[in-house]
Order: structure tokens, then sequence, then C-alpha cells
């Protein structure tokens, strides 16, 4: 980590420049509780290639429906055992679902007015 100590500002050559001093620190980062960001697992191939439009769609509207199943879930949790749930996880998993919602029902509805104008004969 940088750490600096700033005590003005010059201007040499027209070119801002911070007076003060620089001091490098570094500090190991401690992941020693649970609820600490672990590493992930590896993301999804990009390669891959589904076996249809219909297999495509029904994988991400099977994905949009369990962050919708997460969300109910936590927040029930938080409902019934508020001991056991963290009130951020509750609002990331609502929010995280609210998206995906919103984002479904906008592709929806490009993909219908899409259809409309090309079916609409003028």
């Amino acid at each position: 980590m940088d750490i600096f100590s700033a005590k003005g500002v010059s201007f040499p050559n027209a070119y801002p420049k911070v007076i003060g001093s620089q001091a490098r620190v570094d500090l190991p980062m401690q992941t020693s509780d649970a609820r600490h960001m672990q590493p992930g697992s590896t993301p999804t191939n990009p390669e891959r290639v589904t076996e249809g439009f219909a297999a495509a769609l029904g994988e991400a509207l099977g994905r949009v429906e369990s962050l919708d199943v997460r969300s109910q879930d936590l927040t029930a949790r938080a409902v019934y055992e508020p001991d056991s749930v963290e009130a951020h996880e509750v609002v990331l998993a609502a929010e995280k679902a609210r998206f995906a919602l919103n984002l479904t029902k906008t592709v929806t509805d490009g993909l219908i007015r899409g259809y409309q104008s090309l079916t609409n004969p003028r």
C-alpha cells in the first residue's frame, strides 16, 4: 500500500505535482473469517455452445429463477431467523434478482417488438 504525505501542490512546467513524501507498506490481507470473500470457481467456458436458442433461453431463465428463489429464501430466513443471515446478503440477493428480472423483461420486450415489426406488413 502506498502512503502519501502531501504538503501542497506545485506547478512546474504548467503540470500539477504533489509536494510531499511517499512510503510503501506491504500489509498482508487476512481472510480468516468465513464471511470474507473466498476465491470463486473458474468461470464457465465462453467457447461452450448450447444446443440451440431454446436451450440457451431456458438456461438463462433458469439462472434468473434461481436468483429469485435465493432472494426469497434469504428474505424468509431474515424474517424467521435473523441471526442466521447478514442484512447485506439479503439486500444484495434482492437487488441481483430485481436486476435479472428487469433485464429479462427488457430483452423480452425487445424480442416481441422485433417480431411484431417483422410480421407487421407495411
